[in-house]
């Protein structure tokens, strides 16, 4: 178990970085943490030991169904991360921070994370599918300024029920999903993962029993990244597109 994830809730997102540990091709659940709400879905940024910094572009596509017509909703987020040397967990202040020309707002605990605005209320605009990052550096991180060439996964509909059981168990079903490293599957805050070439993932019982019921969110997030050395240092830019919709607990 050498990398760890940050579980970012979009309820909460300017508050909660919470982490627990998995590798890019693990099978195991992870451990919610306790400070996030049983029901609410993360979305997941790897970070890896000994970088120097993790600059993640994350594209929600949120399906719902308004007086019986299916609409989507697209919304883009930035997070970037600068860990300390020798600390996966506590972070530096790298100056300013942007990302498709989006500054994103720096946080009390020195991490990085875009916000909606009145201009922009869907966030960051990432149908081209590629991604511009700007730092302007400090703390021992140099100015940044690189558009990784590779574009967003792709993630299909999700063709599970909309109920789900917890005594029965789930499985969580996705269409063509492609051009990824990894996939993170959610049913609110129980996350699994999973390897490149999966498109369905099963909870158990005992996986979905600390989930309270009632309203919840369910999620199929696939991600790809690559590394970048700069000034001697590692830095790792990520894509993932996280595709989510409404569901019932019981």
């Amino acid at each position: 178990m050498n990398r760890h994830t940050v579980l970012l809730s979009f309820s909460v997102i300017s508050a909660s970085l919470l982490f627990t540990s998995c590798t890019k091709q693990d099978d195991e659940p992870a451990t919610p943490s306790t400070n996030t709400p049983s029901n609410t879905s993360p979305t997941l940024a790897p970070s890896f030991p000994g970088s120097a910094g993790v600059l993640w572009a994350v594209n929600t596509i949120t399906s719902q169904t308004i007086a019986g017509f299916p609409i989507e909703i697209e919304t883009g987020v930035g997070l970037a991360l600068f860990p300390t040397e020798g600390s996966s967990t506590t972070y530096v202040d790298a100056g300013t921070v942007s990302l498709n020309d989006a500054a994103l707002s720096r946080q009390t605990n020195n991490t990085y994370v875009s916000t909606p605005t009145q201009t922009a209320p869907t966030g960051i605009d990432f149908s081209s599918g590629q991604t511009h990052w700007t730092v302007s550096g400090g703390n021992g991180i140099p100015s940044i300024d690189q558009d990784p060439s590779f574009l967003f996964p792709s993630v299909g509909e999700l063709t599970s029920s909309t109920t789900v059981t917890r005594s029965n168990g789930y499985t969580l079903v996705a269409t063509d999903i492609s051009a990824c490293d990894s996939i993170a599957f959610a049913v609110g805050s129980v996350l699994k993962m999973k390897p490149s070439g999966t498109t369905s993932c099963t909870f158990t019982a005992a996986e979905l029993s600390a989930i309270a019921a009632g309203p919840s969110i369910v999620q199929v997030s696939p991600y790809k990244y690559n590394m970048v050395t700069l000034a001697g240092k590692q830095f790792y830019f990520g894509k993932q597109t996280s595709r989510s919709w409404g569901v019932t607990i019981q």
